[in-house]
């Protein structure tokens, strides 16, 4: 590991940080940071699948739409997570369930 990708790494978990996110690392749960090969991988994991589904409001879903709630959950914060990265000046790429964030040219 290099100065370049420790720097990278410390200004995105700044930039989240700023934006009211709490980065850990390592892959855990909440907001996590890995390092990749081109830059700093952003993804999120809630917490507690079983307390979450506690605290997500119940309507008209059946019991077994859980899984779609966690999607729509899921897809929401990682918006969120792109555009505060975006909006403090990095490029970033969409890849499955992550965000590439990629170091500048």
């Amino acid at each position: 590991m290099d100065d370049h990708e420790t720097d990278l790494l410390e200004a995105v978990r700044a930039a989240l940080r700023e934006a009211g996110f709490d980065p850990g690392s390592g892959g855990g749960e909440g907001v996590y940071l890995v390092r990749h090969a081109r830059g700093v991988m952003v993804g999120w994991m809630p917490v507690e699948i079983d307390e979450l589904h506690t605290r997500l409001p119940r309507g008209p879903n059946p019991p077994d739409a859980g899984g779609t709630e966690l999607a729509g959950l899921h897809h929401a914060t990682g918006l969120a997570l792109a555009a505060a990265l975006r909006g403090a000046g990095f490029t970033t790429e969409i890849q499955d369930d992550h965000i590439l964030v990629l170091p500048p040219p």
